[in-house]
């Protein structure tokens, strides 16, 4: 659809958010096909998967949408704060940032509720779940929130550079984008210290890991780079359109491009 922005793999498809066409996309990663465009709220923006079902953040409407990925229909839709960018599921509860008041709801996906709010710091977009702790970049105020899933509490900040925006993790570091900088910091998790800064392309978005390599979308250079996260070194630079979202389906990196209506894969 129109400007293409999150990307997610349930598995079997690959999910894509269409912000200006207020839809998502499922692609058929063996055939490369669209096979079912599901309209949800308005201006979606990140996809996420909870083993079950599919959540897609609504940034024009303050609300997240339920899918289910094997009738295509929205089975719930989730009123949470202004502007929600990132979701991510942690096993249990879906967590979602609202960028505009500067926090995080925790979802229930049985229910669909709101469990609870946490605070963080300002203009939040990224949200990622390392197995114990919930990570959160804060754009405005060049941090990371690390959070408690059980208490809801927020047991770190970390600052790393200019307006960080993606999230994630490669089982034992946390990297996070710093899109105005254009480097990539690596966090340890359990000192909370950025243990290395790596310069990528101009602009820098999503972070995905593919079990071995980190890859960074660079929108201002219409590329994407390849981390090595033991040397902290960039191997490859791979020219795509203008992208923005990324997501690994167990063999393919995907990228979202946000000007041209497309997606990427790249054989890694």
């Amino acid at each position: 659809g129109s400007v293409p922005v999150g990307v997610a793999f349930d598995g079997t498809n690959i999910w894509v958010t269409n912000y200006s066409s207020g839809t998502v996309s499922k692609i058929d990663p063996v055939s490369n096909a669209v096979t079912a465009t599901v309209a949800v709220g308005a201006n979606p923006r990140e996809v996420a998967f909870d083993g079950t079902n599919i959540w897609v953040t609504n940034d024009g409407s303050g609300t997240v949408s339920k899918i289910d990925p094997v009738s295509n229909a929205v089975t719930a839709t989730v009123t949470v704060g202004a502007n929600p960018i990132g979701v991510a599921f942690d096993g249990t509860n879906i967590w979602v940032t609202n960028y505009s008041p500067g926090t995080v709801s925790k979802i229930d996906p049985v229910t669909a509720t709101v469990t609870a709010t946490v605070t963080v710091g300002a203009n939040p977009i990224g949200v990622a779940f390392d197995g114990t702790n919930i990570w959160v970049t804060n754009y405005s105020s060049g941090t990371v929130s690390k959070i408690d899933p059980v208490s809801n509490a927020v047991t770190a900040t970390v600052a790393v550079g200019a307006n960080p925006i993606g999230v994630a993790i490669d089982g034992t570091n946390i990297w996070v984008t710093n899109s105005d900088s254009g480097t990539v910091s690596k966090i340890d998790p359990v000192s909370n210290a950025v243990t290395a800064t790596v310069t990528v392309g101009w602009y820098p978005q999503a972070v995905a890991f593919d079990g071995t390599n980190i890859w960074v979308t660079n929108n201002g250079s219409g590329t994407v780079s390849k981390i090595d996260p033991v040397s902290n070194a960039v191997t490859a630079t791979v020219t795509v359109g203008s992208p923005i979202g990324v997501a690994f389906d167990g063999t393919n990196i995907w990228v979202a491009n946000l000007g041209s209506g497309t997606v990427s894969k790249i054989r890694v």
